[in-house]
């Protein structure tokens, strides 16, 4: 399966159209994370604070990025990446998980999707995946109206790559893939829960990483930032198929109201934010950097 390489641009109005609040800054395309706090759309790439402008919706709240200088940051930022991606072999997991991955593949096909018709036949899936999880994030597509737009526009963005998981003539589950420079971004999946009961997840991060293994020039694949809290469970099933979290020095800016604000209401926020709270104990894969790159080939 071969996959079209976007643009920074190009993947900031996939991201707009999806939903997503991205603005503009000095060069660098900025998500708003939660209300007057913004990343960059890509927070594992570090930029170098003298060249920073960040977008001005931030002046009154906070925003926060991976920096190339380690010196100036006053925190850090922890990503879920599979590294040397052009490495990767079924044969090196092990044992569970290489059953997991041959027993899925037993009952599920994955092959990607061309039409928005074929991406509209999982929203039954999907709509029980939001049941089953209580995910809130465009939590409006559980209206059908609303899906079939949202598959329609899935469809519209050049790069975008999207696979089923057929169990015989049954949609399953699906996943979104976009590739960026050197990194595949592994941006979506939802699936049935019978057919997670039955591994579909194991096989689905399977093709995904055979697929970056067979793109020239890929070498990573971003998973999503590290999860915190009770939330913070779900990312054990990278960690125990190869993950690693990546740690990038950081740095974070907060309105002295907002900061006030945030001390009296969620001071634990604050201080992982500002980097006042000591780092929590080693976990499975966790690997830190301090160089000018979150990542390197190995």
């Amino acid at each position: 399966m071969d996959l079209e390489r976007m643009t920074r641009a190009e993947l900031a109005a996939y991201e707009r159209a999806m939903g997503a609040w991205i603005v503009e800054s000095g060069g660098v395309f900025w998500r708003r994370v939660r209300p007057l706090f913004y990343r960059p759309l890509l927070p594992f790439e570090p930029l170098d604070l003298d060249s920073v402008k960040p977008p001005p919706q931030a002046r009154w709240g906070a925003w926060q990025c991976a920096v190339t200088d380690p010196e100036r940051a006053n925190g850090s930022l922890a990503f879920l990446m599979f590294r040397n991606a052009p490495a990767y072999q079924l044969e090196r997991l092990d044992r569970k998980r290489r059953w997991e991955v041959r027993a899925a593949a037993r009952h599920f096909t994955i092959r990607p999707l061309t039409l928005p018709e074929e991406l509209q036949r999982a929203y039954d899936v999907f709509v029980e995946f939001q049941q089953r999880t209580g995910y809130r994030y465009r939590a409006d597509r559980v209206d059908p109206r609303r899906y079939a737009a949202w598959a329609q526009e899935v469809f519209r963005h050049r790069g975008a790559r999207v696979l089923g998981a057929f169990e015989g003539a049954q949609l399953r589950a699906i996943g979104i893939l976009h590739a960026l420079v050197d990194t595949l971004i592994y941006a979506t999946f939802f699936a049935a829960e019978q057919a997670l009961q039955r591994h579909v997840a194991s096989l689905m991060l399977h093709v995904v990483r055979q697929m970056a293994a067979g793109l020239a020039g890929v070498q990573r694949i971003y998973a999503g930032l590290r999860k915190h809290g009770p939330d913070a469970t779900v990312d054990q099933f990278y960690l125990l198929r190869g993950a690693e979290v990546v740690v990038q020095p950081a740095y974070c800016w907060v309105h002295p109201v907002m900061a006030w604000c945030l001390r009296q209401f969620r001071p634990e926020l604050l201080r992982r934010l500002l980097g006042e709270a000591p780092e929590s104990a080693p976990q499975l894969g966790v690997k830190a950097t301090t160089g000018t790159s979150p990542l390197r080939k190995q």
